[in-house]
């Protein structure tokens, strides 16, 4: 039995290796999205939760912050948190703050720097020994990496005082993660916020300590964290992205699969007369089983490795990128660690993936008979799908679809399932009919066909399509999921970008913005805010208006997106406004009270006077005049100073007085346009990883049609080479699986679209308002559409090259010889 198994499996692999290497590249490109996207939000997350709690949870218990995080606590209640817990737990003060440099592109990037006691937090190095002397500074080894420091000065700047990272005062630990950390005293010293503390943290020393949920101490300046609510916390921070980068992922692996099965069926029907024999010759039908699910688990298993080790390579890379409004691109690639957990998922999905997609050919092996060794083709009717009739299948297609649809609009707040099981209903409808339609169209092809002069090539290609429709079925319908999911997320995408551009004009009607470009990338803001006073009285200037973000602005324990700005006369300028997404996901509305930390007034309880449209963060925005903030926070920097021309100013004039403003102040003026731009550009660093999505589904329904292709070569080896014997030539050979080719394209193609004209409007208003609440401008690309049918012959073109290589090495002796 083991020879069986080894030349049945093994044997075929080596005989038919780039058939094999086809399937098992349509696994791997599935599984390797799947892998680099999951790493990545792995690495996402764990870069929010090392943030959180200052890149070090060993033995973390919980921690006191202070409500006023940019100014910090008096450190008086360090004493009383030390005096009220017991020995076994130490008592480490902590000052967060931020540091910028100046990159190689003279850009400027913002990292957190920690200080701590270094002497009791027993940070111990790794690099240098002995250790003659206690460091100024610690880096992080991903820091360092990033610096590439040897001898060079490196100059940072912490609370606007310039430092020097020189050799000989700096250490570095073999963390990941881009920090630094320094001795507290100095740091406060430093940023002038001597005895002011941002965090008091809790660890335990003997491991053995439950941590506590609630605070052992209560004040009106600090608020106890435990280490699961920060937890908790860092994962509903991502919760969105996590979701989304997961059925991004997993729709891929689905279009691989559908490859796979259509593998599976080449696969069966090439090997069916073996599995006759191995009957004839004492074998049982349950071994056939077993041999072709075997088979499929070996198949599973290559594919799931090569998809692993090509999804850690991407994650590696900066292909592919995790990026939202509270993530820093530069902070996940510092982490290079792999999660043990999303490799063996990988290959688990792998090998379930090819089980299933194998099951329906095992069974069948399971009912072939030694008869099958001279049957020519199967008696079953094609349209007796799943034992149903044709009637029976077209009610549960429509049946499907409308259930779906309907699953589809439902709207439930952070709730995407019932969409996700719409759109489930929804491709399976689509993939029955596909099955159902397949005869009827070609027969109406045939009958038309009949009418006019044609080539017989094309007939012939035809009828062995209409002979098949169960495996040409599962080709039509890779090719629709691809297809489908091309226009889905392009329509998607586009109604992003329109609302983005809508929402410019209508929220940000000046001429000009002021901009810090090198800050762009950090977020930090980087426009002094006296600049504001200095030019608001300028006659050619009709309005000068402040724009302030804080993308990590905490209400509730949940971070929300800050906008400041100028509110028209309509608002009281002493309440905030809030975005509606962020009403429809978290129910915090028009009417509401929410408490606030501010610099100068802590648990400040401020009215929400309305909601409004507000396209910007995923997680909810919140509105606030400037003069409110003012009252309230300390603030020397700006995001940026919008400025809108005097009409009986001229442009040149303007611009002129521009140029000199931007060129005193190191900054950069821009117009309406080039905002729109800036927008446009973060929108599609965030949608990147959905262009990725595109490319790999096309490769996938390629490779998918190209092994269709091969194998019915293999398949119909004889037939060929009866027609080759009998004078047919080489380009009437091309021109049958040409033209068997161009057909599963177009009609695959034809139901992707319109598949994704059912889809697009369920992601839109659907998933898409249910994960993050807003209403999108629909968009549809239909000039993409009108394009296609100039773009099928071509690809098609390109699709049959490899098959008809392998046409053209065929054999013709060998071929025509009976076993």
């Amino acid at each position: 039995m083991k020879m069986i198994y080894y030349s049945f499996i093994l044997g075929y692999f080596k005989d038919h290796f780039p058939k094999m290497l086809l399937s098992i590249s349509g696994i791997s490109l599935g599984i390797a999205l799947f892998v680099s996207t999951q790493i990545n939000a792995w690495r996402a997350e764990k870069s929010v939760l090392d943030q959180m709690i200052g890149y070090s949870s060993e033995n973390f218990m919980g921690r006191y912050i202070a409500n006023n995080q940019n100014q910090g606590a008096d450190d008086r209640f360090l004493k009383i948190v030390e005096s009220s817990v017991s020995e076994n737990i130490r008592v480490e003060p902590e000052l967060q703050t931020k540091a910028t440099y100046s990159t190689t592109n003279n850009q400027i990037q913002s990292i957190p720097v920690i200080g701590r006691d270094i002497l009791q937090t027993k940070i111990t190095n790794t690099t240098k020994t002995p250790i003659e002397k206690i460091p100024k500074y610690l880096l992080s080894q991903a820091f360092a990496d990033q610096l590439k420091i040897h001898t060079d000065k490196i100059t940072l700047s912490i609370c606007e005082t310039d430092i020097q990272l020189q050799k000989d005062n700096f250490d570095i630990l073999p963390m990941e993660g881009i920090f630094l950390v320094m001795d507290i005293t100095r740091l406060q010293s430093i940023c002038d916020k001597q005895k002011l503390l941002t965090s008091i943290w809790l660890i335990d020393e003997v491991k053995q300590t439950q941590s506590p949920e609630t605070p052992i101490i209560k004040s009106d300046e600090w608020t106890f964290e435990s280490k699961n609510q920060i937890i908790e916390r860092a994962g509903v921070v991502l919760s969105s992205l996590k979701i989304n980068l997961t059925i991004v992922s997993l729709v891929s692996v689905l279009i691989s699969f559908f490859m796979v099965s259509n593998m599976f069926t080449g696969l069966y029907l090439s090997r069916k007369k073996e599995f006759g024999i191995l009957l004839s010759i004492g074998s049982s039908k349950k071994n056939n089983f077993l041999l072709f699910l075997t088979q499929a688990i070996v198949i599973g298993i290559l594919g799931g490795i090569a998809g692993v080790l090509l999804g850690i390579l991407v994650a590696n890379t900066d292909f592919l990128t995790t990026v939202n409004t509270i993530t820093d691109a530069n902070q996940i690639s510092s982490y290079q660690n792999i999660p043990v957990s999303v490799i063996l998922l990988g290959l688990t999905i792998s090998v379930i993936g090819s089980i299933i997609a194998s099951i329906y050919n095992s069974y069948k092996t399971f009912q072939i008979l030694p008869i099958d060794l001279i049957r020519e083709k199967d008696s079953a009717n094609p349209t007796n799908l799943f034992g149903f009739s044709k009637f029976s299948n077209s009610l549960i297609s429509i049946a499907s679809l409308s259930l779906g649809i309907y699953l589809g609009f439902v709207q439930i707040a952070k709730q995407i399932l019932p969409g996700m099981i719409g759109i489930g209903f929804i491709i399976f409808a689509f993939v029955l009919l596909n099955f159902l339609c397949l005869p009827f169209v070609i027969h109406q092809i045939d009958k038309l066909l009949s009418k006019i002069r044609f080539h017989p090539s094309v007939k012939i290609g035809l009828k062995e399509i209409q002979s098949e429709p169960w495996k040409h079925g599962l080709t039509a319908s890779t090719i629709m999921l691809s297809s489908s999911l091309v226009l889905t997320l392009t329509s998607l995408t586009e109604s992003y970008e329109q609302s983005v551009v809508r929402w410019v004009n209508e929220e940000n009607k000046s001429d000009f913005s002021l901009i810090n470009e090198k800050k762009l990338n950090s977020g930090e803001p980087g426009v002094p805010v006296f600049l504001l006073e200095t030019i608001a009285n300028d006659p050619t200037f009709s309005a000068v208006e402040p724009f302030y973000i804080d993308s990590k602005f905490i209400v509730n324990g949940k971070y929300y997106t800050l906008h400041v700005f100028n509110f028209s006369n309509q608002y009281n300028k002493d309440e905030i406004i809030v975005s509606n997404n962020l009403c429809f996901l978290d129910h915090i509305c028009k009417s509401d009270l929410i408490t606030i930390n501010t610099e100068k007034t802590p648990q400040l309880q401020i009215k929400i006077q309305d909601t409004k449209e507000h396209f910007f963060s995923e997680r909810g925005t919140i509105m606030m005049d400037y003069s409110f903030f003012q009252k309230n926070f300390k603030v020397n920097h700006l995001n940026s100073i919008r400025i809108t021309r005097n009409k009986s100013s001229s442009e040149e004039d303007t611009i002129t007085l521009l140029r000199k403003i931007t060129k005193k102040y190191d900054l950069k003026y821009i117009d309406q346009a080039e905002l729109k731009k800036l927008y446009l550009e973060g929108m599609n660093k965030v949608f990147s990883i959905l262009d990725t999505l595109k490319v790999s589904a096309l490769i996938i329904s390629i490779l998918a049609l190209t092994t269709s292709l091969v194998y019915f070569i293999r398949e119909k080896s004889q037939m060929l080479a009866g027609l080759k014997s009998i004078g047919m030539s080489s380009f009437q050979m091309f021109q049958l699986i040409y033209y068997q080719a161009l057909f599963l394209v177009s009609f695959g193609i034809l139901s992707g679209i319109l598949n994704s004209i059912v889809l697009s409007p369920i992601v839109i208003f659907g998933i898409n308002r249910n994960a993050f609440g807003w209403v999108l401008d629909f968009q549809y690309p239909l000039s993409f559409v009108v394009k296609l049918p100039i773009l099928i012959p071509v690809i098609t073109f390109i699709i049959c090259l490899i098959p008809f290589y392998f046409l053209k090495q065929m054999n013709i002796s060998k071929e025509l010889k009976y076993e």
